[in-house]
């Protein structure tokens, strides 16, 4: 794969998707298998446009996303493609529907099929859509692929929904949604050392991810190459702590770890949650309700 920050033009006609692909859900999974297949069966080179920062970041709405940066790039990046463009969003803002395709779609990338999801808009303003877009391709002679949308329990996959799910801590329904357990990634960072004197020692991980659902929740911890089965609060810790002014924290407990990994990068992935943080009377209620939740969970 050829991975590209910048645009440029190519040496061969392309089949294209375009998208934020933030989450990379099931939805985005079956428009890059789309892509993948027209492009093999009619000798194309297979590229993704994709953006940074997010279109809605870029024009001020705040949003939090599902994966950072980083994170989408190393997604993209292990797909089975010929080009990645990864650019600056600043490119592509003002331009009308019209410019782009003409000028980004088919004169810098040369493209012969577009394929696109169901919601596909693009262009100023999201002017562009899918009359728009027959309209170029009987003039410019591409074609266009519709992906269709992905159903789940009757719902509709997307990142907005996506996002919703994990913000109110419905791991299972959005991992459902993302074909694969959401995850955060981080470095592990000393914590205050309360769990290690009541005999639950944990990894505080520090994380550029946006969406932290609050709560108590089955995990797996994946430092190098291994996985541990674990047991990860987001919160405030309230049985030490009031809530005012104290920082967002996520501690992780791994029974049976006892190695030390400050500094280390992990993935921390997502599997359900088991319950609300709650305030205990006392440390060894506390003690008690961990001890609770790892039985429940069999780790």
């Amino acid at each position: 794969m050829m991975f590209r920050s910048r645009l440029e033009k190519l040496p061969g006609p392309s089949a294209v998707a375009i998208g934020n692909f933030d989450g990379f859900h099931a939805g985005h999974q079956r428009i890059l298998a789309a892509l993948e297949k027209t492009a093999r069966r009619e000798k194309l080179l297979s590229v993704v446009l994709t953006f940074h920062p997010h279109p809605r970041l870029y024009f001020s709405h705040a949003i939090p996303l599902i994966s950072t940066d980083r994170q989408r790039r190393e997604t993209l990046s292990r797909l089975p493609l010929d080009y990645l463009f990864f650019i600056d969003f600043a490119v592509v803002a003002a331009l009308p529907a019209h410019d782009f395709i003409t000028g980004i779609l088919l004169d810098t990338l040369r493209m012969k099929v577009l394929v696109i999801g169901e919601d596909f808009r693009f262009g100023r303003g999201r002017e562009g859509d899918l009359a728009h877009l027959r309209l170029e391709a009987a003039a410019e002679h591409f074609k266009i692929i519709r992906s269709p949308t992905v159903k789940i329990e009757g719902l509709r996959v997307a990142s907005s929904l996506i996002r919703k799910k994990l913000a109110a801590g419905a791991i299972g329904e959005a991992n459902r949604m993302l074909a694969r357990p959401y995850y955060i990634d981080g470095i592990v960072e000393k914590g205050a050392g309360r769990g290690k004197k009541i005999g639950f020692p944990t990894i505080n991980v520090a994380t550029d991810n946006q969406i932290l659902p609050a709560g108590v929740f089955h995990t797996r911890i994946e430092i190098g190459m291994r996985q541990f089965p674990a047991v990860t609060n987001i919160g405030f810790a309230p049985t030490f702590n009031g809530t005012a002014g104290v920082p967002l924290k996520i501690e992780t407990h791994i029974p049976g770890f006892r190695r030390l990994v400050y500094g280390k990068k992990v993935r921390l992935h997502f599997i359900d949650k088991i319950r609300e943080e709650k305030k205990f009377a006392s440390a060894q209620g506390l003690v008690e309700q961990i001890r609770q939740d790892i039985a429940r969970l069999g780790i």
